[in-house]
């Protein structure tokens, strides 16, 4: 890995004989999971304007993380493939530091999988050294394989450059023809990624390798708060599936109590038919604040399976022994990749139930 002053700047330590660089951002097409309306310009940013403004109800924090976090590049993939040889990214973050509980690989990683028959391998991934919110890295595969790069769930990309050998070509890789309806996650600080070891591990990029399928993650720390203004967007926006992990973020039982299932029924008056995955809260190692939490989600379902809607609860802590806690997560309710893989493959087992 090179640092650099400016995105702009030749590299010493990286060959760029024979390279010509392309604005990643002028490529949406190559992008999957971003809300891009346009093919002109990638845009990151998933959440409306309308949703921005109506953190000031919620008080500093929420109004502070919708600000740095609103172009999180949480559940964004690049997906491509390309005859050249050799591959050098350019990149300028918005954030030079970790973000809190979280290692840089999480936070503000590129994680490098290799597609070989809808199956993902690990191959690499690089991340910025603290402090530092410009570089370049190379990395090197076979002409035409088929890559899928996790961009960083809590760092914004401000500049992206993809260096390429002259005369190359680069395409994007789609989803299976079958797998391009995306599963739609409205989630909190852990649906975002917090703390995953690597951008790739949190729970929603795990189904997605998992399924092989397109997701959008709409998940933002301290902002998942049921608002009307993200029941009605996630409504209109055709899916598979749609997975609501709203709890840890409401800031007592009275106001959850009003807004749970208020939320869950907006979104399935857009989606009568789609099957929708309610997950109770994040709450380990004797935390017991959300356990009247979890009493409400259960209530939104009861009430859903008795009106004979598609829909199916996701209990969380069901998922591990009380002697795992330890393991699970690295507080009270962010998880280690372990507690984030179990997770994934609940959520799949429902999904495709």
């Amino acid at each position: 890995m090179e640092y650099l002053t400016d995105i702009t700047d030749s590299l010493n330590n990286i060959n760029e004989d024979n390279i010509e660089y392309l604005n990643l951002f002028e490529y949406p097409h190559l992008f999957y999971g971003t809300l891009n309306f346009s093919n002109e310009k990638l845009n990151l940013c998933k959440f409306p304007q309308e949703t921005q403004e109506e953190m000031v109800e919620y008080g500093e924090g929420a109004v502070s993380e919708m600000k740095h976090l609103n172009s999180s590049a949480c559940g964004v993939r690049l997906r491509f493939k390309t005859n050249s040889s050799r591959i050098i990214f350019k990149v300028k973050l918005q954030r030079k530091y970790a973000y809190l509980k979280m290692v840089n690989w999480g936070s503000s990683g590129f994680d490098v999988y290799k597609i070989i028959d809808n199956k993902y391998y690990h191959r690499t991934i690089f991340a910025p050294t603290s402090g530092c919110d410009i570089f370049a890295e190379e990395i090197r595969e076979e002409p035409n394989s088929e890559l899928c790069i996790f961009l960083p769930n809590y760092n914004k990309i401000e500049e992206l450059y993809i260096g390429l050998e002259k005369d190359s070509k680069i395409e994007s890789v789609d989803y299976p023809l079958e797998n391009r309806s995306p599963i739609i996650f409205y989630g909190n600080s852990v649906t975002q990624g917090a703390s995953a070891s690597r951008s790739g591990n949190s729970f929603v990029n795990y189904v997605s390798k998992m399924l092989n399928r397109d997701v959008i993650n709409f998940s933002c720390s301290s902002c998942c708060l049921g608002n009307e203004s993200m029941a009605n967007l996630i409504g209109k926006l055709n899916c598979h599936a749609i997975v609501i992990d709203y709890t840890r973020n409401a800031h007592n039982t009275k106001m959850f109590k009003s807004t749970h299932e208020k939320f869950y029924k907006q979104i399935r008056a857009f989606h009568p038919n789609t099957k929708i995955v309610l997950m109770t809260s994040e709450s380990y190692n004797h935390w017991f604040d959300y356990y009247d939490f979890d009493e409400i989600v259960k209530e939104t379902y009861t009430n859903a399976i008795e009106r004979g809607e598609n829909v199916e609860l996701l209990h969380q802590k069901d998922l591990f022994e009380e002697d795992e806690y330890d393991l699970i997560a690295i507080d009270a309710s962010h998880y280690t990749d372990y507690g984030m893989y179990k997770v994934a493959e609940k959520i799949c087992e429902l999904i495709e139930k």
